[in-house]
């Protein structure tokens, strides 16, 4: 992998620092270094172009990278120009070898920025959560309407069901309260010295009439059940303005009040009083007890009427050509949701990228919610076409959150890798800064101006070394929006933080041209955290590669 050749970069760097800031009077050493460095890099570039080779098939993405490091490398003409610097040491033409170095030492940062990628592959990770996220937060939203459209047409099938079931028990109080009246009618007919055994008949059919009332008030009473569940399904549903009776409602309200059960159990009652009246040849008393029998009917009538009247108001909100509507809107949503899955399995260059998690169950929604939609404006049952459609998208959802799921671990294993790449790096420039800071502070104990002061080329010196701790710890901010985002490595921030501040206040002092102990001292100790972040970030990516 490019972390190996970033390491080994990171070291060429680090061995490059002292030929650039080493005196006159050691050119051995400084030789020395420049050899090593010289190696190192030939090393680097070896292993380069190896790697491009072995990862072309299984990794094209990183063999693409390092080749485009090895073009770096062969523009810049790299090694030519290290064999030079190393030439001019050994002839001791310092002032040259030190402005060839400079130039050397900001390519080679330019190549260890180009290895790394800048946490390019850590940014489309990113991108693609967040582009899953966005896929699966529609599909909820639409599993979400799916589910209440459903609900809704079950709610108008079932108002529809029931204004049937109203209508024909209507039809039979109805016809028994004609029945009830035509045999009331008859009673009161009869003379007063009627016959004996005159009112028998008519007892008898006061019984017929008397059982089929307490029919109709057991099956009334399973209607009065079914329409208080679908009032508490309405109440449930519809907003507080909902509950306000339109206007001439009132007198329907009020025809409503009790139960149509309990008003025809009134009505079998009387019609038993009065089929006893008869059989005791009481006619004139049987009438009192038919009329309340005729009430009770009339009243079961009303309340059979404002039952259907409600039950009409809340189909009304229901309408199946609103629901179809509805339905039609949710099928919209859901095919631009599978064209945009599907879009985004294009890659920028015009080809087949990823697949998209779930889109073909998006898309198996489609069809069943334009079949849904369409039952529903012949006013036919759609539930099972819209409960399928709920299933897939559903189905949708959990393959979006397990994809996400691995990605987000991708995406923590990637985060620490990154990491550990951009300590390494870090740590190799601090080590660069801490040693430039030795020396120029030795120096300046033997080079003062006339007036005292530091010379401009010095001041120059440290200002760089300054700007060059302002670097980290923009380095260290970068870090800490890394690790913000991946959100799954709590324990790093801290000490990441600490870092940030450490190198501020270094950036601090040395503004102030102050480059003594203390200041050296506070330079390892950030090197000193940065070896601890590394190692506790190396330690985590060993025990999650093996399971802890």
């Amino acid at each position: 992998m490019t972390s190996r050749c970033i390491a080994t970069l990171a070291a060429v760097l680090l061995v490059t620092t002292t030929p650039l800031s080493s005196q006159q009077g050691s050119p051995t050493a400084a030789q020395s270094k420049q050899e090593l460095a010289e190696g190192k890099f030939k090393q680097l570039t070896d292993r380069m172009q190896k790697m491009m080779v072995v990862l072309q098939k299984d990794e094209p993405e990183e063999s693409k990278l390092l080749g485009v490091g090895l073009r770096f490398v062969q523009e810049k003409r790299l090694h030519r120009r290290l064999e030079s610097a190393g030439a001019m040491l050994r002839q001791e033409r310092w002032d040259e070898s030190l402005v060839l170095m400079g130039k050397l030492r900001e390519d080679l940062r330019s190549l260890l920025a180009l290895l790394q990628n800048r946490d390019g592959d850590l940014r489309k990770l990113l991108a693609r959560i967040d582009q899953l996220e966005g896929f699966r937060d529609r599909v909820d939203q639409l599993a979400s309407e799916q589910q209440q459209a459903k609900e809704d047409s079950a709610r108008a099938e079932a108002l529809k069901r029931h204004l049937e079931d109203i209508e024909a028990q209507r039809r039979r109080a109805g016809d028994l309260l004609n029945q009830q009246q035509a045999l009331r009618d008859e009673t009161n007919q009869l003379p007063r010295d009627t016959a004996a055994g005159a009112t028998t008949p008519l007892a008898k059919k006061e019984g017929e009439l008397q059982a089929a009332a307490v029919e109709l008030s057991k099956d009334l009473r399973d209607l009065d059940k079914q329409d208080a569940a679908l009032k508490a399904d309405a109440k449930a549903v519809s907003k507080p303005d909902d509950a306000k009776p339109a206007g001439g409602a009132s007198s329907s309200a009020d025809a409503s009040r009790g139960k149509s059960s309990d008003s025809a159990g009134q009505a079998s009652a009387s019609m038993g009083k009065a089929e006893e009246q008869l059989g005791a040849q009481q006619a004139e008393a049987a009438l009192k007890d038919q009329d309340e029998a005729i009430a009770a009917l009339d009243q079961t009538m009303k309340q059979l009427d404002a039952m259907a009247a409600a039950a009409r108001r809340e189909l009304m909100k229901l309408s199946f050509d609103q629901l179809a509507e509805r339905q039609g809107q949710t099928e919209q949503a859901t095919d631009a949701l599978a064209k945009d899955m599907e879009q985004a399995e294009q890659s920028d260059q015009g080809g087949e990228g990823e697949p998209t998690p779930g889109k073909s169950k998006v898309q198996q929604a489609v069809p069943k919610q334009r079949a849904a939609a369409g039952k529903l404006k012949e006013m036919k049952p759609a539930k099972q076409k819209q409960q399928d459609a709920k299933d897939d998208l559903e189905a949708a959802k959990e393959a979006l959150e397990g994809a996400l799921t691995q990605l987000r671990e991708q995406l923590q294993d990637e985060a620490l890798r990154a990491l550990e790449e951009r300590f390494t790096a870090m740590l190799a420039r601090q080590r660069e800064l801490t040693l430039m800071t030795a020396t120029v502070d030795a120096s300046r104990r033997n080079i003062l101006t006339a007036d005292g002061g530091l010379p401009a080329a010095l001041i120059g010196k440290i200002d760089a070394i300054a700007q060059g701790e302002s670097e980290l710890e923009l380095e260290t901010v970068e870090a800490l929006k890394l690790l913000d985002e991946d959100g799954t490595t709590a324990v790093f921030p801290p000490m990441v933080e600490q870092l940030r501040d450490d190198l501020r206040d270094l950036v601090r002092v040395l503004r102030a041209r102050q480059t003594g102990v203390e200041t050296n001292r506070a330079q390892r100790d950030v090197e000193d955290l940065l070896e601890l972040l590394i190692n506790a970030l190396r330690r985590t990516i060993e025990k999650k590669e093996g399971g802890g």
